[in-house]
């Protein structure tokens, strides 16, 4: 845009240079004065376009809203008030000046000092011109003597004294209209008698007037010579009127016809005039509307670039370096502008290193923490949870997301477990000061845990936070009682069964050795007390093979099963019972890697069990349910029924040995159960659902071949 701008200002000043030059009545650029002012219009046409397009841009950018168009538009205005108003008033007082002055011209004052001064010279001119005569008259009066005594006048004349002073002297035959040229040195024209002279020389005696020849004035006349003999003759002279007064006579009469043609073109050369100043205005002040916006979009440039740079910065962008356009308080702000985001990109690329290391940092703990089976949570000192790792959430039950910055004393208000969560985080923390681990029972969602917990105190820097690091070793305290149990019931099925039979093989013997030999009502006696001890000692052999079962271990012959079927037989044998069994099964296929006759102990043992539980209902009822789990690698069975629920006592420690809730239970059904489950590779649990009754949940492996 500078470009055209520098071409338009040059234009505009040849053009009114031109103008300047055409306006001169003296120039040839004056024929072509309408031409000039045709392409000053074409030029303020093209400014004009340009400024409509300056000035559509501006309002657009006023109506976005984009940042700095308001700036630039008072600019803008300001800088055409500036320009328009001086303008508009010079174009006002020029024009005023313009039409006084011409007006001025052709007063009467001017008018009557052309006409005295015209006057004046025509005064000089005929005294000039009598002069003239005079001088001639001597030559008349010798020529009409010559005429008299028959002389030949051209002869007369020749010979006639003072004829230097005449520029030509010839004699006029005006019968024969022959003309004898006497003197004539100059080679002036032949003088031809027109007759309108020859009239008035016929008259007066006498006629003259002035001439231009070659642009000197002559002097010249006709001087009648007659003899009275009855010839008829004239004297021509030419005398050169002085160069004095026929210069001021020419000058005279060239300004007065001069004046005369001005002022029949008055009108026309106000309007030649006023368009000269009209387009030399327009030009200007169009030229200076363009470069006023133009320079108020340059002058915010700076202010624009700069808003540029500020978003981008606070977008996060610090790379950001602006130009400097000028060497003045923009320049320098500019250039602060640069020195500020050359300084915040430096912090943020040390910063971004510090994060980047601390974020390797933190991956590399969590990765360390991901890989422990020990849970950890910190805490800050007021207990909001901070950080915690996946195992646990695996330990603890619970999801702990929704808990992260809430403090754990405010837990006990969202939920039991949430405050059996809280009761457990109180517990550990307590240990920080002594720097003792402890063990502590857990009431998981699913499961009683035992928990091997310790709590340390962060240094200063970390706010005084806790950091508590627990291990669930309930499967380790469990074996660790299965073990004693085992070899408990070991022991105690091998004291126990070595008397059993020969205690009932005795009692068998006493009562048929005795039993003729006794009286009737000794007899009655004898067999309900040994039928007693049989009972008693069959009791006892089906608790020592209860013992014998729990503490061995389990010889597994695994085979591909479907588990709906072998739920369906086994659910065969309860036909016909108190307790109606209702079985939803999957209608796709679930086979599992398991031992027949293990798997029919456990059916039978849970189906016995539920059935056990409800027959106290008036429609006591058991529903069986399978179906693949989520991940579609295990099978899902869950046996529900509509009975009593389980016990706090037994939620937490139904699979002990020796824990049970029925009055004639021996406590090592469900722990039987859970080592068979666990030697498959499954897990069982236990929950009261909230509709009321029992549920014992079964997880076990899927065949993948049975689905792939």
């Amino acid at each position: 845009m500078r470009y055209f701008l520098f071409i338009a200002g040059v234009l505009a000043f040849i053009s009114l240079y031109i103008l300047t030059l055409a306006t001169d009545n003296d120039s040839i650029l004056g024929n072509y004065f309408w031409w000039i002012i045709a392409a000053s219009s074409v030029l303020v046409a093209v400014l004009l376009a340009v400024l409509v397009r300056y000035i559509r841009l501006l309002m657009r950018d006023v109506q976005r809203g984009v940042f700095g168009s308001q700036i630039a538009r008072r600019l803008a205005g300001m800088f055409t008030l500036v320009a328009v108003l001086p303008g508009l008033f010079l174009f006002g007082v020029s024009a005023q000046f313009i039409s006084n002055s011409i007006n001025s011209w052709f007063g009467n004052d001017t008018h009557d000092a052309l006409e005295r001064g015209l006057n004046l010279s025509k005064s000089a001119l005929n005294l000039a011109l009598d002069n003239s005569v005079r001088n001639a008259t001597p030559l008349q009066i010798d020529l009409i003597s010559a005429a008299s005594l028959g002389r030949n006048l051209s002869r007369a004349l020749a010979g006639a004294p003072d004829t230097q002073q005449f520029s030509q002297l010839a004699v006029y035959n005006l019968r024969t209209q022959a003309v004898d040229v006497v003197r004539n040195p100059g080679k002036l024209p032949v003088p031809v008698l027109d007759n309108v002279t020859r009239d008035l020389l016929e008259t007066s005696g006498s006629a003259r007037s002035i001439e231009n020849f070659g642009g000197v004035l002559y002097a010249q006349g006709w001087l009648a010579v007659n003899a009275g003999n009855g010839s008829s003759n004239a004297l021509f002279f030419r005398q050169p009127i002085p160069e004095n007064v026929a210069k001021d006579a020419t000058l005279i009469e060239a300004a007065r016809a001069k004046y005369a043609e001005l002022t029949y073109a008055k009108q026309g050369l106000q309007t030649f005039f006023l368009v000269t100043l009209l387009v030399a205005t327009l030009l200007a002040i169009m030229l200076a509307l363009v470069m006023a916006l133009y320079f108020a979009r340059r002058f915010v440039e700076p202010v624009l670039s700069l808003a540029e740079g500020a978003r981008a910065v606070a977008q996060g962008d610090f790379s950001q370096k602006r130009p400097i356009f000028r060497n003045d308080e923009f320049g320098r702000l500019t250039h602060l502008f640069n020195h500020m985001t050359e300084q915040l990109s430096i912090a943020q690329e040390a910063s971004e290193r510090n994060r980047l290391q601390q974020e390797a940092a933190r991956h590399y703990l969590e990765c360390v923490l991901a890989s422990l089976t020990t849970g950890v949570v910190t805490t800050d000192d007021t207990g909001r949870l901070k950080a915690y790792n996946e195992s646990a959430e695996h330990i603890l039950g619970v999801s702990l997301k929704d808990l992260a910055g809430t403090s754990w004393h405010d837990w006990a208000k969202q939920s039991p477990q949430h405050a059996v969560l809280a009761e457990t985080f109180a517990s550990i923390v307590e240990t920080a000061p002594v720097d003792k681990a402890v063990q502590l029972g857990y009431a998981a969602p699913d499961e009683a845990r035992i928990l091997l917990a310790k709590a340390t105190i962060l240094p200063d820097d970390n706010d005084n936070g806790i950091v508590m690091v627990f291990d669930d070793i309930t499967m380790l305290v469990r074996a660790q009682k299965e073990a004693a149990w085992g070899e408990v019931a070991k022991r105690l099925a091998h004291e126990i069964r070595n008397p059993l039979t020969p205690i009932q093989l005795s009692a068998e013997r006493l009562a048929w050795k005795l039993h003729d030999k006794l009286s009737e009502q000794d007899a009655q006696i004898l067999t309900r007390s040994t039928d007693t001890i049989i009972k008693q000692v069959a009791a006892l052999k089906e608790m020592v093979e209860a013992f014998r079962n729990y503490a061995r271990a389990p010889s597994l012959k695994l085979e591909r099963l479907d588990l709906n079927q072998i739920i369906e037989e086994v659910l065969f044998l309860y036909e016909g019972s108190k307790c109606t069994f209702t079985a939803d099964l999957s209608n796709i296929a679930l086979f599992i890697a398991a031992d027949t006759t293990a798997m029919r102990q456990v059916l039978h043992n849970i189906f016995k069990n539920a059935a056990e539980a409800a027959e106290e209902e008036n429609t006591p009822a058991v529903r069986v349910c399978t179906q693949p789990a989520e991940d579609s690698k295990h099978v899902v069975l869950t046996v529900t029924n509509n009975g009593k629920s389980f016990s706090k006592e037994m939620l937490h420690h139904a699979f002990e040995p020796y824990v049970t809730d029925k009055p004639t239970g021996t406590g090592l059904g469900l722990p039987v159960v859970k080592k068979i489950i666990e030697e498959h590779g499954g897990r069982i649990s236990l929950n009261n659902p909230a509709e009321g009754g029992a549920c014992v949940r079964i997880v076990l492996p899927r065949l993948v071949e049975a689905y792939a």
